[in-house]
């Protein structure tokens, strides 16, 4: 399952980052952000026995991962110089591992209070709308 997602953003990483470099990075990450909200939304609604499906599912977040990740430090560094930039950055590769971390404590957390595993891949995305709009 997840090395769906790693192939699909190893894949599309430099792709991003190449487009990154020749239109808007703002809109490829607004873009890449909302695929990746209505994918990992999405996802949450495939029947187990469509287990096919959802490893495509995961594949499509990890395009929509890849769109913005690969991006965003780019971004930073355009908005920022010195000292500045350098904690910028130091913040954004700090966030990576602590959300990937906070997803292992949350997700079972949602799925015990609301019932079932989907639904962590059902709040999920709402930050991930939050984050288009600011």
């Amino acid at each position: 399952l997840q090395t769906s997602f790693i192939l699909s953003y190893l894949i599309m990483a430099p792709i991003f980052g190449y487009l990154g470099d020749r239109y808007n990075r703002k809109i490829i990450m607004a873009c890449g952000i909302s695929f990746w909200s209505a994918t990992t939304f999405f996802g949450s609604f495939v029947p187990p026995h469509y287990y096919k499906l959802f490893i495509f599912s995961r594949a499509l977040v990890g395009t929509g991962e890849a769109s913005y990740s690969t991006i965003a430090p780019t971004v930073i560094a355009d908005l920022f110089t010195g000292t500045t930039r350098t904690r910028m950055l130091s913040l954004f590769y700090f966030a990576i591992p602590v959300g990937s971390g906070l997803g292992y404590i949350v997700g079972p957390e949602v799925a015990n209070r609301i019932g079932h595993w989907y639904w962590a891949l059902r709040v999920t995305p709402g930050l991930g709308i939050l984050a288009v709009i600011l």
